[in-house]
């Protein structure tokens, strides 16, 4: 890596913010992994809820 590259992420000096942003990471990488054929089969469409709208919008 180049020396002078800004740092994109700032990690967190909390226990607790530590533990949630490791979670999200193993989170990230498993939606990211290739799934295989039952995976997929098994996969049900569902609605967003109501309250999610704005969200999307």
């Amino acid at each position: 890596m180049h020396e002078n590259m800004e740092h994109l992420i700032e990690l967190p000096q909390d226990r607790v913010q530590e533990g949630l942003h490791a979670a999200l990471g193993y989170f990230v990488e498993y939606m990211e992994r290739p799934r295989d054929a039952n995976e997929v089969l098994k996969d049900i469409q569902q609605s967003v809820p109501v309250e999610m709208l704005p969200m999307l919008f």
